[in-house]
C-alpha cells in the first residue's frame, strides 16, 4: 500500500535510524551503581552530567561506564524481531544507520555475540561529535546515509530517542516500551519490535504527530479535505506572520501560496520573532519553509499558486473560513 500525505507510516520513509541497546540488542544495562557513586543516586543524563565532574572523577566514571557496557555486551541477545527488521530493510533497499549512546567497543562486541551485521554507519558516544538527544546526532546520521531529515524515522525504546527525533524534526517510533508515558513524544508506538516488523509488511495509514490534535478535535475527514487546500497568504496577517503560518499549518492546510518575489527583511523578523534570525534576507517562501518544516514537515510552501484561495488576514478566523469552504 502506498501511504500518501497527510498520512504516514514507517514503511513509507526513505531512511531508518536505529537505536542499538533495547532495539537491536538487549544487554540489560543497569546504571544504578554509578548513579549512586557519582551523582548521589539521581537519575541524570550520565554522559552530559559527567562533563561537569572533575577531570579525575570523569575519567573514573567513563572507565566504570565502559566496564558496565562491556559486561552487558558479553551477555547480549538479539531483540526478537531484530533480524527480521534488518532483513526487511535490506530487501526494501532502505539505507539505515545505528545511533547509540553506548561506546563503539561494546556495540561491536554485542553485535558479534548476537550475530548482527552492523551497517556501515554506526554512531557511538566515543565516535561522534554529538550524542542523542542532541538533534545533530540524528541530523548527522541522516546525512551520512544520504536521506533528508524529514524522510527519516528513528526507531528507539527510550525517552532520549524520542526527544532527539522530535528536536531534529524527524519521525519517531517507540518500541519495546508497552508501559510508558511518552506518547506525546512519538509518531507511532509498537509494543514490541516484532509488532513494528509486522506493521512494516502490511502498512496502514497513520496520523502524523503534528496532526493528532486537529484530528481529535475535527476528525479525519477534516484533515483529508483541508490538506488538499491551497491557501493564498493575505497581503497582511494578524496578529503576526509567524502566528498566521503556524495556525494554518496546525489546522492541516496542505499548501500555502506566497508571493514569489517577496523578501523576508528585518522589519518582518522584528514583528514575527518565531522566525530564526537566519531567515532575514531570504525569500518569504524560504523563510516560511524554515519556520514550518521542523513542526509541520508535510505542509508545503508554494509560490504564486493559481488555484490558491485568498485567506482571511486574521489567523483566528481561519478555522471558520475553512469550515465554510469544505462543508
Amino acid at each position: 500500500m502506498t501511504i500518501k500525505a497527510p498520512y504516514w507510516h514507517p514503511a513509507s520513509m526513505s531512511g531508518f535510524l536505529l537505536d542499538w541497546d533495547g532495539v537491536l540488542a538487549d544487554t540489560k544495562l543497569d546504571f544504578t551503581e554509578i548513579r549512586e557513586r557519582y551523582f548521589g543516586g539521581r537519575r541524570v543524563m550520565l554522559l552530559e552530567e559527567a562533563e561537569k565532574l572533575p577531570d579525575s572523577d570523569r575519567e573514573s566514571f567513563l572507565n566504570d561506564l565502559r566496564e558496565i557496557e562491556i559486561n552487558g555486551a558479553l551477555r547480549a541477545a538479539a531483540v526478537p524481531g531484530a533480524f527480521e527488521l534488518l532483513e526487511w530493510l535490506e530487501a526494501s533497499g532502505i539505507p539505515f544507520a545505528v545511533v547509540s549512546r553506548n561506546c563503539m567497543e561494546s556495540i561491536k562486541l554485542a553485535a558479534d555475540r548476537c550475530g548482527i551485521k552492523l551497517p556501515e554507519q554506526v554512531f557511538a558516544c566515543d565516535s561522534s561529535a554529538h550524542v542523542k538527544p542532541h538533534p545533530l546526532a540524528l541530523v548527522n546520521a541522516a546525512l551520512s546515509i544520504g536521506v533528508e531529515i524529514n524522510e527519516c524515522v528513528f526507531i528507539g525504546d527510550f525517552l532520549y530517542d524520542m526527544q532527539g527525533a522530535r528536536s531534529a524534526g524527524m519521525r519517531a517510533a517507540l518500541v519495546e516500551r508497552p508501559e510508558h508515558t511518552w506518547q506525546a513524544w512519538c509518531d507511532a508506538e509498537f509494543a514490541t519490535l516484532s509488532d513494528l516488523v509486522a506493521s512494516l509488511k502490511t502498512p496502514v495509514p497513520m496520523i502524523p504527530w503534528e496532526y493528532g490534535e486537529i484530528v481529535a478535535k475535527k476528525g479525519e475527514k477534516w484533515l483529508t479535505r483541508v490538506y488538499d487546500m491551497t491557501l493564498t497568504l493575505p497581503d497582511s496577517t494578524s496578529p503576526t506572520l509567524d502566528c498566521w503560518l503556524l495556525r494554518a499549518a496546525a489546522l492541516g492546510v496542505g499548501s500555502i501560496s506566497v508571493p514569489n518575489d517577496a523578501v523576508f527583511g528585518p522589519e518582518e523578523w522584528k514583528h514575527s520573532p518565531s522566525f530564526p534570525i537566519s531567515s532575514m534576507g531570504k525569500t518569504l517562501g524560504e523563510s516560511a519553509r524554515e519556520l514550518l518544516s521542523p513542526r509541520y514537515p508535510l505542509a508545503r510552501i508554494v509560490n504564486d499558486a493559481e488555484d490558491g484561495v485568498k485567506a482571511p488576514k486574521n489567523s483566528l478566523d481561519l478555522m471558520r473560513f475553512i469550515e465554510r469552504k469544505i462543508y
